[in-house]
């Protein structure tokens, strides 16, 4: 019996950290039983050179990755939307009641400092454990 691909759609406030490395997390852990993306309600003109680096520790590429803006095309589309940071909580378009609709209110380790690679790698950490507890929770196998 074949199995129904679920739609993860995850947001932030400017896709170049939490957003990027939770949809990274979720492709890499989900496989074929996922379609994900990710986007930001104001995105930055790039990934964050220290997500990138940050997720190459742990042997996922986002070097290749762009910041996008939220469509709601996508967004209506999806089993999940997962909102990571408390702006997006505060401005997101309501979500339908269909659709499975998660606060995860990560903090921003970049900051308004523009913070450390360190802080990266603990909020790499805490998302990639929430996002295997959100795949078992959706029933989707991880790999």
């Amino acid at each position: 019996m074949k199995r129904e691909v679920k739609r993860i759609y995850f947001l932030c406030g400017q896709n170049r950290c939490r957003s990027q490395m939770a949809e990274a997390f979720a492709k890499f852990y989900g496989g074929d039983h996922v379609v994900v993306e990710s986007a930001g309600l104001n995105p930055s003109d790039e990934v964050h050179p220290y997500t990138i680096e940050a997720m190459r520790e742990v042997g996922i590429d986002l070097s290749q990755h762009v910041c996008k803006k939220i469509d709601m095309k996508v967004f209506l589309s999806s089993n999940a939307i997962i909102k990571l940071c408390e702006q997006v909580v505060e401005r997101c378009p309501i979500v339908p009641f269909k659709i499975m609709n998660v606060d995860w209110n990560i903090t921003d380790p970049l900051g308004e400092d523009g913070g450390s690679l360190e802080d990266v790698k603990r909020a790499r950490d805490e998302i990639r454990e929430k996002v295997i507890g959100l795949l078992k929770g959706m029933d989707i196998p991880v790999a």
